[in-house]
């Protein structure tokens, strides 16, 4: 029986030329996207105010009642480091492995937005970590931190290993092919 035959990818594309643990970059983003989805979804913390009001906030809802309270200027930041960004990302880093060849003109744009979005990987985590101080500073109110949080972050370091891996991948079958 002929394997290739079953081949997601298109031959000259990184996925297709993978050997090794490489082979397994694929369901490394799937997992970041799954990590991201259910980041965004579960609990990422309860604020506890005046010992008797509890609000438990995903990164979701507390975006949405930033928008319902007015402050626009904060859900657009929120909703661009935490939802925008992190899915352009992956949606490239698949694209750029799995779809496109390297001899590909589109490949070297497609790394290089990879590359810059990587760079502000770690915004995204520093945003939902500043919320989560300034709450806690607060005199009337204390935050109980939750699995939602931990899971957003697992989501931005395996996208962040999995894109730094694609892209030294991806350079060097650049520098092979001249």
């Amino acid at each position: 029986m002929n394997l290739k035959a079953f081949r997601l990818s298109p031959p000259g594309t990184l996925a297709a030329d993978s050997r090794g643990p490489d082979r397994f970059l694929g369901l490394l983003l799937l997992a970041a996207a799954a990590a991201l989805l259910a980041g965004w979804l579960l609990p990422v913390m309860t604020v506890h105010t005046l010992v008797i009001f509890d609000d438990e906030v995903s990164i979701l809802t507390g975006a949405f009642r930033l928008l319902e309270s007015g402050d626009y200027a904060i859900f657009v930041l929120i909703v661009l480091f935490t939802v925008v960004l992190p899915v352009g990302k992956l949606i490239f880093a698949w694209l750029a492995w799995s779809r496109l060849r390297v001899d590909d003109p589109r490949v070297r744009r497609a790394l290089h937005w990879v590359e810059a979005v990587g760079r502000w990987s770690m915004l995204d985590v520093f945003v939902i970590a500043i919320l989560v101080v300034v709450i806690k500073l607060s005199l009337i109110s204390d935050v109980e931190i939750h699995s939602g949080l931990y899971v957003f972050i697992a989501a931005v370091v395996l996208s962040m290993i999995a894109v730094r891996r694609i892209a030294v991948l991806a350079h060097r079958k650049l520098e092979e092919r001249g």
